[in-house]
């Protein structure tokens, strides 16, 4: 009896608490949008203030021309006074004088719309900064209250293996959507919301300016360009579809072009044997951890040469990955949950009862050796 009391008294707590943390996830994610919500305002008024100060610089090149042109009447009638009447003196005189004012008047104008663009500018890095914060920490949340939710009373009776087991599920998913999240935000959302304000921006100043308008419409359709590929780009590494439709190695080429494509190093992909991999979590995990390398030599590595090597019997899969950088301390890295991702790699292969090595150090190159079961038992 007093054991059950126990555990009732503590669902009583855990769910207090849960309460209490849910509560202060939804008051994060409300300074998160109203943080976003400021960046959006701040990033409108930029475009706004731009638009302001092309139409007054236009303004102000007038104004210049003008004054000129006044300056050098003024020249001609003090050249030869004698040829012109008191009231033409005078209105030249009037003429210069109210444009030099309206010309000071602009010039001070622009001076405050750029030290407001300055602090506009200073105030959208700051809200950026306040919003990465926020997310980072409603991520940290997110995992605290899933982990408190779904696993405290498995805990119970297996406390230190499922513990362990529950967490790293939890905190890679969570890190899983905040990548995702992540790319989204910096990459298609940002350009998306940047090609919407260019495109206001260029209705505002297509009369005034027309050849500095037609030079950003190129630009426009340059950055459309770009944000279309980086959306392609994260939708196949959310899920490549080739791996369904055409199998791992033909995915693993277009991988490896991909990358040649963009990253200046040479890759080559010798296959053995090569039966079929029957189970897609076998075949999937294969090709991301064959991803997650490609993706640390040319981020990490600085080498120019990498090797993939493929061998597939029905019972056995065998991977290579070989590349000629830098090197680094393996042992550290493989310890370390934040190693390159490294430590999740040799996770996913144990889970499948497979054997990941990695042989590396300081200036002698990389190697990664994989084995993984060509079934689940």
């Amino acid at each position: 009896m007093k054991k059950f009391i126990e555990i009732k008294d503590l669902d009583q707590i855990i769910n207090k608490t849960a309460v209490s943390i849910e509560d202060g996830k939804k008051e994060i994610f409300e300074i998160s949008e109203k943080t976003r919500q400021d960046c959006n305002h701040y990033e409108q008024d930029l475009i706004n203030i731009k638009t302001k100060l092309t139409l007054i610089v236009n303004e102000i090149d007038k104004l210049e021309i003008r004054a000129k042109m006044a300056k050098n009447m003024i020249a001609t009638i003090n050249a030869h006074f004698d040829e012109f009447q008191e009231k033409d003196i005078r209105d030249a005189y009037e003429l210069s004088q109210k444009v030099q004012i309206e010309l000071s008047m602009k010039r001070q104008e622009e001076r405050e719309l750029q030290e407001r663009k300055m602090e506009l500018e200073r105030l959208l890095d700051a809200s950026r900064d306040v919003m990465k914060k926020s997310e980072t920490f409603e991520t940290k949340v997110s995992v605290a209250l899933d982990y408190l939710t779904n696993s405290i009373f498995e805990q119970i009776e297996d406390h230190k293996h499922k513990k362990e087991v529950s967490l790293k599920i939890i905190e890679a998913q969570e890190n899983e959507k905040k990548r995702i999240s992540r790319d989204i935000h910096d990459g298609p959302a940002q350009s998306l919301a940047n090609l919407i304000f260019k495109a206001e921006y260029l209705s505002k100043i297509i009369d005034v300016a027309p050849h500095k308008a037609k030079k950003e419409i190129s630009e426009l359709q340059e950055d459309i360009r770009n944000t279309l590929k980086d959306i392609r780009k994260i939708i196949y590494d959310l899920m490549p579809m080739s791996l369904d439709d055409l199998g791992l190695i033909p995915t693993l080429n277009k991988l490896i072009s991909n990358i040649m494509e963009s990253y200046p190093v040479k890759i080559d992909m010798k296959i053995g044997q090569m039966e079929t991999i029957s189970d897609s979590l076998i075949n999937l995990t294969v090709f991301r951890v064959i991803q997650e390398s490609f993706n640390n030599i040319v981020k990490h590595s600085k080498c120019k040469y990498a090797l993939l090597v493929i061998n597939c019997t029905d019972e056995l899969i065998k991977i290579e990955i070989i590349d000629d950088g830098i090197g680094f301390d393996a042992q550290k890295s493989l310890n370390k949950p934040s190693g390159y991702g490294l430590y999740n790699m040799r996770e996913r292969i144990e889970m499948l009862n497979g054997t990941f090595e990695l042989i590396s150090d300081s200036g002698k190159g990389t190697k990664i050796k994989i084995e993984i079961p060509n079934k689940i038992s």
